[in-house]
């Protein structure tokens, strides 16, 4: 999580914590300079906290130990703090709309590079290869990523089952006796349809992946396996959660490459599919 603004990185997680949490929080935020030089202990005693409570947050929102997250904050404090996102201003100009979207753009994939674990990936790609069939599940712009799951899976021969209608996906779910895995797509955690299709799937016994956003939430609970992208902050006035789709999408492709990469003879597969694709359209010429 080097990358990441640790700062930025803390506020985004707000709404997560106890109030024990939220009060160190606060404190760190507004002390942010003293807290490489602190121990967990003059931590702890500045906030009015405990040391466990101290170690245990620094390990809530993502690093290893206390130690981690120190280092962190130092070596933003010697390159100085820039969480490189901008927004997006009223009657701004082509150039600066371009500049800033494409900054956002590679700020919010560096970012979720930084976060990703590689044993969990390694988990989603043992659970994809062990799986004959892979249901998958999302709504909304989460939708798009699933979209995406199937098109590149699918060339390379994996059944896959996607419905948009929770009615559909369901049955199918149920009835269908083939070794499977769940795949959920929510970049909240907290999409009901999304959340009650993992539920239901649990109470079956079927394994849940999910692929959401950074902390705590409904559906990184419930699921056997999660993947978490970063927290990438929004234009105000945005239309759909461009940069948090931007962090999903890349994610899938660093699943996807790490599953071929294991698998070669993949790799045939997906030039086959190439080549009737191509042919198809020069027949069409």
């Amino acid at each position: 999580m080097r990358s990441m603004g640790v700062i930025s990185h803390i506020k985004s997680m707000m709404e997560e914590y106890s109030s024990a949490e939220k009060k160190l929080a606060d404190y760190i935020i507004n002390n942010v300079e003293k807290i490489p030089t602190m121990t967990a202990n003059e931590l702890a005693e500045s906030a009015g906290l405990s040391a466990p409570t101290v170690v245990r947050f620094s390990k809530k929102i993502g690093y290893q130990s206390l130690t981690d997250f120190k280092i962190n904050i130092s070596t933003e404090l010697q390159t100085g703090i820039d969480e490189g996102f901008s927004d997006i201003q009223p009657n701004e100009s082509f150039y600066s709309i371009k500049n800033k979207l494409g900054n956002n753009a590679q700020v919010a994939i560096r970012e979720t590079v930084d976060v990703l674990k590689e044993e969990k990936i390694q988990e989603v790609v043992q659970s994809l290869e062990g799986a004959e069939t892979v249901f998958l599940y999302g709504v909304g712009a989460s939708s798009l990523v699933v979209e995406d799951i199937v098109q590149k899976w699918s060339r390379v021969g994996k059944p896959i089952i996607f419905e948009k209608d929770i009615h559909v996906l369901l049955p199918q779910l149920v009835s269908n006796e083939t070794k499977k895995v769940l795949w959920l797509i929510s970049n909240s955690g907290n999409t009901a349809d999304v959340v009650a299709v993992g539920e239901i799937a649990k109470d079956l016994g079927i394994p849940v992946i999910a692929l959401t956003q950074f902390g705590t939430n409904h559906l990184s609970r419930i699921a056997d396996v999660v993947i978490q992208t970063s927290r990438p902050k929004e234009i105000t006035n945005r239309s759909a959660a461009t940069n948090s789709l931007l962090a999903q999408f890349v994610t899938i492709d660093i699943i996807f490459y790490l599953y071929m990469a294991k698998n070669e003879q993949l790799s045939e597969k997906v030039g086959k599919t190439r080549q009737a694709i191509k042919g198809y359209f020069e027949s069409k010429l």
